[in-house]
């Protein structure tokens, strides 16, 4: 059985062999150990036996900050502004980058063959979502402002940026993508960023649209937020996001609890702490940790084992190997 059959086994809520699995890992001091150990990346990933890889775009940026710089002289700010200079209005008027730039997507081109042809994982897409987006161009101070005082002004620039989003899903998909992964943090520690009711009646709407694009044309849709956003899983499967991505207990949220409440609509990606759990360096409770959540988690599928975020400094790589090993002995049907 390959990686790519364990994720779309998980997708598909069907038991494979065992729980399928990946991990994150911070592109600095924690990547140089871990090539230092195993001597490259990629012999790291072998090692871990992981089922999938997280491809990202090279230089996705949808409106053409500097260009509308260039445009406007005369403001005081002058060209080569940086992400979240704009205010809402600017953002509505800067022009759009072209979504056909071949840049863009070379290196996912280059993990589908690489990952799925030649190793046999499945491909999930990081893909823009309206909320993160939207930060990235007017600040998200300004943005949950808009948000209460020009909710329709919000979503005419959540509608632009989707209008370029839709273009660079068909072509992921058309790469041969297994997995659009919309990127939309929600949440903080506790509570999201903002009200239930101001999600339904502002985001909702327009993530609604994009859930209905990527699903007319894939039968998976997955959703990475970080933080807290219990709330609002139910409304995100009823748009069709049926994997989500991490479920952060150290922000508030309760992997075993949404397994019992959504277990047989969401697939769970995610579960190993490394807010609190892997860097503590503390065996007794990684293991216990493995043992609470893998055992619930994996029942009649929907699970993929994963880090809850990139893994960073803090973590040794000894008790990241040791949580992995422990999850592989757990995760087997």
């Amino acid at each position: 059985m390959t990686g790519r059959d364990r994720i779309l086994a998980a997708l598909e809520h069907r038991e494979a062999d065992r729980v399928p699995r990946y991990i994150w890992v911070d592109g600095g001091l924690a990547t140089q150990r871990v090539v230092e150990r195993f001597g490259s990346y990629d012999a790291f990933l072998d090692h871990l036996d992981v089922d999938m890889f997280q491809a990202f775009p090279d230089n996705p940026a949808i409106v053409d900050i500097a260009a509308w710089g260039e445009e406007h002289p005369a403001d005081a700010r002058g060209p080569g502004l940086s992400q979240g200079a704009l205010s809402l209005d600017e953002a509505l008027e800067a022009p759009v980058t072209d979504p056909n730039r071949e840049a863009i997507y070379a290196p996912i081109g280059a993990a589908i063959e690489h990952h799925q042809q030649a190793k046999g994982r499945a491909i999930f897409v990081q893909t823009h979502g309206c909320f993160e987006t939207a930060n990235g161009l007017i600040g998200m101070d300004n943005q949950l402002l808009e948000m209460a005082l020009r909710p329709e002004r919000v979503r005419e620039l959540y509608r632009k940026q989707l209008a370029w989003t839709q273009v660079y899903i068909d072509n992921c998909l058309a790469l041969g993508a297994d997995v659009i992964h919309v990127s939309d943090d929600l949440g903080q520690n506790g509570r999201m960023l903002f009200s239930p009711q101001t999600f339904r009646e502002v985001v909702a709407p327009v993530m609604a649209e994009e859930a209905a694009y990527v699903r007319e044309r894939s039968p998976h849709l997955s959703l990475h937020s970080c933080g807290y956003f219990d709330d609002v899983i139910g409304d995100l499967a009823d748009m069709g996001f049926d994997c989500m991505h991490p479920f952060q207990e150290s922000a508030g949220m309760d992997l075993v609890s949404v397994k019992q409440r959504f277990g047989d609509r969401v697939t769970i990606y995610g579960g190993l702490d490394v807010r609190s759990t892997l860097p503590s360096g503390d065996r007794d409770l990684i293991r216990a940790d493995v043992e609470r959540i893998m055992p619930a988690c994996k029942q009649g599928g929907g699970f993929i084992l994963c880090t809850g975020h990139t893994v960073h400094s803090d973590c040794a790589l000894d008790d990241v190997l040791f949580a992995y090993e422990l999850a592989d002995a757990l995760g087997r049907y």
